[in-house]
């Protein structure tokens, strides 16, 4: 899963109610796997074709989404602002609710919303967010990931598949499935942890196409805790970001003065 997509699954939950629990797939036998392609070579073209690494030149990025939940009828808009390498600030205005707020300054990972107010994150929470703001996640060859195995050939996110496994340095495991077409990741799943315990994400990604410089997903279709967030990227822009934008708001900086 691309650390865009990890950070709309936080900051989702907030609006999903339901609880559910999957369980992963079975492997397969190590018989099976031998002549499946390796990891480092789907990976390998998976950063060249998307140009996962083009975020290093530049200073900051914006993107604008719609963000729906079919489910419960709800549309909203959606933006997220990043100042490389890891700050990191998104929102999310739902008419007749309010907005919803998210970010990570390097050392802080925060949430505030009009159902439960602010909150700092902490313990597992908080190193998962660490983790997971490297944009260099996107192109599965950040140093935080510390082993990628190739596990099984399949059909995942509407297409056959090669199906990856990557081990992390925090000990989480992580699965991406390549696309034998074209090498795209068409479908990806991880666990997070959050504080209120681990929460299994699956995305489903289509259309891709060059925003920005970068290829990347133009819809991700999330399922988590019993819900279905669709995310419709509309815009793409680079080096435009103040630092003002991600300064952390008034109600987080009386919390983080507590501690």
């Amino acid at each position: 899963m691309s650390y865009v997509s990890l950070r709309i699954a936080r900051l989702s939950r907030a609006v999903a109610a339901a609880a559910a629990v999957a369980a992963l797939p079975v492997l397969p036998s190590a018989a099976g796997a031998q002549s499946l392609p390796a990891a480092k070579d789907l990976i390998a073209k998976w950063a060249s074709e998307t140009n996962a690494e083009g975020w290093k030149g530049h200073k900051s990025s914006r993107m604008k989404a719609a963000f729906d939940l079919p489910a419960m009828g709800m549309s909203a808009t959606m933006e997220v602002v990043t100042i490389y390498p890891n700050l990191m600030s998104s929102r999310i205005d739902i008419p007749g609710m309010g907005e919803m707020r998210q970010g990570f300054n390097g050392k802080l990972a925060w949430s505030t919303n009009p159902m439960q107010g602010p909150s700092l994150m902490s313990g597992a929470a908080l190193e998962a967010a660490k983790e997971d703001n490297n944009p260099s996640n996107y192109s599965r060859q950040s140093p935080a990931i510390v082993s990628s195995e190739t596990v099984e050939k399949t059909t995942l996110g509407g297409a056959e598949c090669y199906k990856v496994k990557h081990t992390w340095k925090s000990g989480k495991t992580s699965f991406d499935c390549f696309s034998v077409a074209d090498g795209m990741i068409t479908w990806s799943q991880a666990k997070t942890t959050t504080p209120m315990g681990e929460v299994e994400t699956t995305s489903t990604f289509a259309a891709y196409k060059d925003w920005g410089g970068v290829k990347r997903a133009t819809t991700t279709t999330i399922d988590q805790m019993g819900q279905q967030i669709v995310i419709t990227v509309q815009g793409f822009e680079w080096d435009n970001v103040d630092a003002k934008e991600l300064q952390l708001p008034a109600e987080i900086k009386a919390l983080a003065e507590k501690k």
